[in-house]
């Protein structure tokens, strides 16, 4: 089923939430900063914007949807979702309402975080002579939510499809492969093309398959043998599948009998994989 809902219905429902504890991120920004004339009463526009831009919880295009206004304002702002949507999205406004960070007014702007589109990635290597890229600095965006779902004891499956595609770019970018994140697609294939230069044998082409799948929903073989295929077509050195979930037995004994070719990681190395990386 779905819902038909403003930007401005969305943000009534993050006033709502916010109401209760706002004295208390209110007085945290008083402490942090002597200039500042805390507002009285319910939440502000502001206030609002503040809350929904910090939230590392939110992917990018909702945060955008919420605090960008049309040339007509919030209530001109319309879009259709999913009821189950709605849902998360009232999880994670609750959740970012009670973190620390926002209770602490220890805010960080996420729009401020994200790094430019990996389509056309350069792999940078330090030098001496080299001043190292202003996006090397920054925490992107996808590894920052990642890493407060798992430092909550959630799970990456509570990303979206295209943010967990980002994830993996920006994890094998950070080890210094060169990325080509391809377009955006629910419906399988390869998401990214990482490649590297190996001193000893050359130039290696690697084929990463995103599986964002609910733990009880196991990559099945028939996934595997698919990707198989891909390799070839692709002239690749090798083909990865990366999970929120596990893979079926079927599944694993198919890359094991191919594993010069073929790899895994589920759900407890993408985790590890993450918060070695932050």
């Amino acid at each position: 089923m779905r819902i038909r809902l403003s930007a401005a219905e969305l943000r009534e429902i993050v006033r709502d939430e916010i109401t209760s504890n706002i004295a208390l991120h209110r007085e945290s920004r008083i402490h942090a900063d002597s200039n500042y004339v805390a507002p009285e009463g319910e939440p502000t526009d502001q206030e609002i914007t503040d809350f929904i831009r910090s939230n590392q919880l939110l992917d990018f295009e909702t945060i955008n949807f919420l605090t960008s206004p049309s040339i007509l304002g919030f209530e001109a702002r319309i879009d259709s979702v999913r009821a189950e949507w709605l849902e998360e999205f009232r999880s994670h406004v609750e959740d970012w309402s009670e973190s620390e960070t926002w209770l602490g007014a220890d805010l960080i702007d996420i729009i401020d975080l994200v790094e430019p589109e990996l389509t056309e990635s350069v792999i940078w290597q330090p030098n001496i002579d080299q001043t190292q890229p202003s996006w090397i600095e920054k925490s992107p965006t996808a590894l920052l939510i990642a890493a407060e779902l798992l430092k909550k004891g959630r799970l990456l499956s509570e990303l979206n499809w295209r943010d967990f595609e980002k994830l993996i770019a920006i994890l094998l970018e950070r080890e210094g492969w060169n990325i080509q994140l391809t377009r955006g697609s629910k419906d399988g294939g390869i998401d990214v093309i990482a490649t590297i230069e190996n001193p000893e044998i050359g130039l290696i082409k690697s084929l990463w398959q995103a599986k964002k799948y609910g733990i009880k929903n196991k990559v099945q073989i028939r996934a595997v043998r698919e990707l198989s295929a891909i390799i070839d077509s692709q002239k690749a050195t090798k083909g990865i599948i990366v999970t929120t979930s596990h893979l079926t037995k079927g599944a694993i004994d198919w890359i094991r009998q191919d594993q010069y070719r073929l790899d895994f990681k589920d759900k407890s190395d993408i985790e590890r994989w993450v918060l070695e990386s932050i």
